[in-house]
């Protein structure tokens, strides 16, 4: 599967079991990588993030379920499937401090960072999206 993750700069991913941030440019980045490829899986939680754009994602809570080729937007470190079921990540980083108690924890020493690129934000100046491979 492809794993889908926002993360700080310090890889936080959640704060008191809310997302960090969120930024329709982001969301509509992500729906320009999948739309014409595979299934976007995500929990209810995630899935509200779509709520006013003519795009829906798969519900899923458990990420066991998701097919390897589809991608998978994982807002908590729980939903972040065992490694080796993962075959490329896409990560995309706000480019700031935000509290966190929730961390994304896979060790990307040993991926290969592909591609990065910025683009600007509605709400953040600048986003970074990083593909990493195996």
């Amino acid at each position: 599967m492809i794993l889908i993750v926002c993360n700080d700069n310090k890889n936080g991913m959640m704060f008191n079991n809310r997302r960090q941030s969120r930024d329709v440019m982001l969301i509509n980045d992500i729906i320009q990588t999948v739309k014409y490829e595979n299934k976007l899986y995500c929990s209810l939680y995630t899935y509200k993030l779509f709520d006013e754009i003519n795009f829906k994602p798969q519900i899923c809570e458990n990420t066991t379920q998701v097919p390897n080729d589809c991608y998978l937007f994982a807002e908590h470190p729980s939903q972040i499937p065992n490694e080796k079921n993962i075959k490329k990540i896409i990560r995309y980083l706000w480019n700031r401090n935000y509290p966190s108690d929730n961390i994304f924890t896979l060790n990307l020493e040993n991926w290969k960072l592909e591609f990065m690129y910025d683009f600007l934000g509605k709400s953040h100046e600048k986003i970074t999206k990083e593909i990493y491979t195996k």
